[in-house]
């Protein structure tokens, strides 16, 4: 690793409101060696951990022959071109950083367009709204007949091959991410090559699991086979349909035109180029004041969005709980025993804070509700009692890791999605109230009313 380096990623440095997780050495090392195999220009969305093992060691390619020189090349070129797509700024000044916002998917500079060859992207949530927004994103960075490769939960599948609407494969490579309690695998819409090993750092794979992942990876490979085939047939005598006759030219005559030789009679919203293809929009001028109730639903949101970031942090409370339980059985009685359980109580109490900082929240959501549906007449939605149910699981959950695990999975499914949507709501309904209200600007010389 170059000098320097380590101090703008250390693996160690997890930040749970942006619920960041590592993968292991040697899941690094392995994700970068396929994606050195396929892409000459890789866009890291979400990934800090893999786009700094490229950038900050562009030689280490674990290839050991005689071409070992022309792999450093082509991993060095790879990572002049390659970009982060990372919300937390703490790496905002390495030269490939892109400030990214899920909520905002659109917003993507423009030089940045159909740029990359290749896609990796590991959001920090597995629900489908956030999935949804990291594949519009992945539409607009990626070239035609670019590559992907998605990292999350088994489950998510068959939603993330309806939100492309195309298939995705299954590597036999699985990555391991040492403080996250459910396990991970790697997408693909082609067929893995360096990921098509098992991973030796997890336990054996069940067999039945083994096959059905084959089958599922055939089924999706003749499915190509056919469609590629059915491009290439002689259409001779073939009379289009009336929907096809009048396209305007074929893309294709546009996919080699550099993107900076292309001039622009406008940007579309959303698209703008930021200074230096990095920062965020310019803030608009004044303050506007909407009204009482949309400063209301503004604040709703906000602690909704709060109490979403504190179930992620719970259940990295619950992991660190779990091991530490675990290292006061190991070592039983003596000096370092008892510097565990001081440890264990110390997290305890963290974790307790957590959990009554999310009773408070859920309380204060139940009175803004209240107070928004007494301006719109309309019953306060149900999902604060997910919110309470969520709160009193985790109090209560065993610490084991079966526990846990089941845990994990009904954070995002029966707590987190009721919060999402309600969330989306609220936003929709401050939309409305732009629309339907003018705004008036605030001067900043203004005495307020006593």
């Amino acid at each position: 690793m170059k000098a320097g380096c380590d101090k703008q990623f250390r693996m160690g440095e997890e930040k749970a409101e942006f619920n960041q997780y590592w993968y292991s050495p040697h899941t690094i090392s392995a994700i970068i060696a396929e994606v050195l195999h396929h892409a000459t220009a890789c866009a890291f969305l979400s990934t800090p951990s893999l786009y700094f093992a490229l950038v900050c060691d562009p030689e280490g390619t674990g290839v050991t022959d005689a071409s070992a020189s022309v792999a450093g090349g082509a991993a060095a070129a790879l990572a002049a071109r390659s970009r982060l797509f990372e919300f937390d700024r703490q790496w905002e000044k390495d030269p490939g950083f892109v400030h990214y916002d899920f909520q905002r998917p659109e917003q993507v500079p423009v030089q940045y367009l159909a740029a990359f060859d290749y896609i990796l992207a590991d959001p920090p949530f597995i629900t489908e709204d956030v999935w949804a927004a990291y594949v519009q994103t992945a539409r607009l960075l990626l070239r035609p007949g670019g590559k992907l490769l998605f990292t999350t939960v088994l489950e998510n599948h068959t939603m993330l091959e309806s939100l492309l609407d195309a298939p995705l494969f299954i590597a036999p490579f699985r990555p391991a991410i040492t403080h996250l309690t459910y396990q991970y695998v790697c997408f693909t819409s082609y067929k893995a090559t360096r990921l098509a090993r098992v991973n030796s750092e997890l336990p054996p794979e069940d067999e039945k699991i083994m096959a059905a992942t084959q089958m599922a990876n055939d089924l999706r490979e003749s499915e190509r086979e056919f469609a590629a085939q059915m491009r290439q047939r002689d259409r001779q005598g073939e009379v289009p349909l009336p929907v096809t006759q009048h396209h305007n030219a074929p893309s294709t005559e546009l996919a080699d035109l550099p993107i900076s030789a292309m001039k622009w009679g406008y940007i579309p919203a959303g698209l703008t180029v930021y200074a230096n293809g990095r920062t965020t929009p310019p803030a608009n001028s004044g303050d506007h004041d909407y009204g009482s109730v949309y400063r209301e639903v503004e604040a709703l949101r906000v602690m909704l969005e709060n109490f979403k970031r504190l179930i992620d942090l719970s259940q990295k409370h619950l992991d660190v709980l779990l091991r530490l339980q675990q290292k006061c059985k190991k070592q039983g009685e003596g000096a370092d025993s008892s510097a565990a359980e001081t440890a264990l109580l110390a997290a305890k109490e963290v974790f307790a804070k957590t959990l009554e900082e999310m009773r408070g929240i859920v309380t204060n959501v139940e009175s803004s509700e209240a107070r928004v549906s007494a301006e719109n007449g309309v019953a306060a939605p149900s999902y604060i009692a997910a919110m309470k149910e969520c709160v009193e699981a985790y109090a209560a959950v065993p610490l084991q890791k079966r526990w846990l695990n089941e845990l994990a999975a009904d954070a995002t499914r029966k707590f987190k999605s009721p919060v999402f949507n309600r969330m989306k709501e609220l936003l929709q309904r401050l939309k409305e109230i732009k629309r339907q209200q003018p705004s008036w600007t605030v001067a900043a010389d203004a005495t307020p009313s006593s």
